[in-house]
């Protein structure tokens, strides 16, 4: 709650001040902020000044509540220098010390006070709570440990310190101490929340279950049956999943994140229609309910069902200029050969909207399809010059545009840009070396392909370049099968990459290792011919000649560039001959 200055505080602290100069001649004195508790500790009753240590309490406390930290903090130390004795005081300084940032002085303040009261469970709570903040776990556990042979059955510092076991991942030792605060309690409903938790984090789904029940049972709540249907919709039990959001629904009909979410498992089960009819009831309870409109138009997209989805998007942009709205309409417009349309939505997409540069690369698809590609240039060297919206991905494309058109130079200019505004970029440096090696210019290629696995040694697409060019070439064999296997442990689905170690294998002499790897290869990748244009290479070396025939019928009917199709024709006349002899 917003504190209300109340201006009879200064008064007061004025009356106060007089009637201590009188009485004590103790507030007029200056006394340093930082001067030495413990120097003030001999003070004998005698010295105490309760009226100088109530009159800096009041000021500290003023000055706290005002949010005037330095100060109240000064004000407090002042108080105990006039009574050293106030403990009402004294567990505020290590407070306002950590408020003002002065974590290390709260540390050795709490040290120091702690060795003349050790039998203070909140001031030792406070210490390390401020050891956990500075990562000095190991501290922090001594404390509690302390907390605990005081007060073995205190289940407050149990359970943080089965908190910060598991932030740790020191399993056996959190399960110890939850089970030592559970032997104490059984029905400890954060206790129980604890081992739920511990349990989702250490891959024990049932028994992770099992503790929501009993934490549940102890005490319903919402926010614990969201975590407890969050778990069911990792294991992919989604009917369990429903039931919870429905439970929850039928207590907090208007609570959003769970219709939201209820909304989700139907979408993953792909029962769009119940999935709409809680879009239809989020509406009413929704504080923005254009984006509610915005999914519901997104599933009657999913449906093929446009009309519906173009009606409602037009409704949403009639009351809110939603860039996703605008985007998705033209998406949808796009679809339906709409294209001047879906221009005109793209158009009023602003460049700071989240969506800006995925409508620039649909303009340019667009204007590519209306066979505009000057227009689509025009407006990709527009978007580069922009240093604020601008990314790789714009340059890219665009010289892949120059690249098409015969303009190879140009497109050369416009990665050289792009590396001067991105110089670090592996994706740009691995999209360039690709720009190279379609130019015919594959000493230069490889040599960029190098300098992204130099720079990024996880880099799967350019080891897999580097690695198969090599075994193309069939030179550094050995290095390019660790190459390939790295990119493979990267990878391991990728069909075009177990392709190139099916290659290597093969350039190897390893001609088994080679047949495994290609057949898994095309399994992932069925329907590429160079694929099985090598598979076919090794079934022949195999001397599995009608295998090597069918896969590269195949392959012929699969490949688009007539250089590759008059190959694998001259493989497949040889073997007909052979076959006819």
């Amino acid at each position: 709650m917003r504190h209300v200055r109340r201006p009879w505080l200064p008064l007061l602290a004025g009356i106060l001040l007089a009637m201590g100069a009188m009485v004590s001649g103790c507030a007029p004195h200056k006394v340093a902020a930082g001067h030495d508790r413990e120097q003030t500790q001999e003070t004998s009753a005698e010295e105490r000044d309760y009226d100088c240590s109530y009159f800096y309490f009041l000021w500290g406390r003023y000055a706290e509540l005002t949010s005037r930290f330095p100060e109240a903090l000064e004000a407090y130390e002042k108080a105990l220098i006039c009574d050293p004795a106030a403990d009402y005081i004294a567990p505020k300084i290590p407070v306002l010390l950590i408020r003002t940032g002065q974590d290390d002085k709260a540390v050795a303040w709490l040290e120091r006070y702690l060795q003349e009261h050790p039998r203070d469970t909140g001031s030792r709570m406070l210490l390390a709570k401020i050891l956990i903040r500075r990562d000095r776990f190991d501290a922090a556990v001594r404390q509690y440990t302390i907390i605990l042979q005081q007060n073995p059955r205190d289940l407050m510092p149990l359970l943080l310190l089965s908190e910060l076991y598991i932030t740790e991942k020191k399993d056996d030792l959190a399960l110890k101490t939850l089970n030592r605060a559970l032997a104490i309690d059984p029905d400890s409903y954060p206790a129980r929340v604890l081992l739920a938790r511990f349990y989702v984090r250490t891959g024990k789904p049932l028994k992770a279950l099992a503790e929501y029940r009993r934490a549940l049972a102890i005490n319903w709540s919402a926010d614990l049956e969201m975590e407890m249907a969050e778990l069911y919709m990792q294991q992919k039990e989604y009917d369990r999943a429903v039931r919870v959001y429905r439970r929850i629904l039928e207590r907090e009909e208007n609570r959003e994140d769970a219709r939201i979410a209820l909304v989700h498992v139907f979408l993953l089960q792909g029962r769009e229609d119940q999935a709409l009819a809680e879009l239809n009831r989020l509406k009413f309870i929704s504080q923005y309910p254009a984006r509610v409109d915005l999914t519901i138009a997104r599933i009657y997209a999913r449906k093929k069902q446009y009309d519906k989805a173009v009606s409602i998007l037009r409704e949403v942009l009639k009351n809110e200029n939603l860039p996703q709205a605008r985007y998705l309409l033209a998406l949808i417009e796009f679809q339906a050969k709409q294209y001047e349309d879906a221009l005109v939505q793209l158009r009023q997409i602003g460049r700071d909207a989240g969506e800006y540069r995925d409508a620039l690369f649909l303009r340019v698809r667009i204007l590519r399809v209306m066979k505009r590609e000057d227009d689509a240039i025009r407006l990709l060297e527009k978007a580069v010059a922009d240093r604020k919206t601008r990314n790789p991905d714009m340059f890219i494309l665009l010289a892949a545009l120059y690249q098409q058109q015969g303009r190879g130079n140009q497109g050369e200019k416009i990665f050289a840009r792009a590396l001067a505004a991105f110089p670090d970029n592996e994706e740009l440096l691995y999209q360039y070396g690709l720009f190279l090696d379609s130019s015919g210019e594959s000493k230069r290629a490889m040599k960029v392909m190098q300098k992204v696995i130099r720079l990024q040694p996880e880099h799967a697409a350019a080891l897999n370049y580097v690695g198969y060019t090599w075994a193309d070439r069939k030179v550094h064999l050995d290095k390019a099968l660790e190459y390939i296997r790295r990119a493979v442990k990267l990878k391991p689905e990728n069909g075009y990459i177990r392709d190139s170690l099916g290659w290597v294998y093969f350039r190897l002499g390893r001609l088994q290792e080679a047949r495994q790897e290609l057949e898994k290869a095309i399994r992932l990748s069925p329907d590429d011919p160079a694929i099985l244009d090598h598979l076919g290479d090794v079934y022949l070396a195999l001397g599995r000649s009608g295998d090597a025939l069918r896969v590269y019928r195949k392959a012929l009917g699969l490949y688009k560039k007539e250089a590759d199709r008059k190959t694998v024709q001259e493989k497949i006349r040889i073997l007909e001959e052979q076959e006819a002899r």
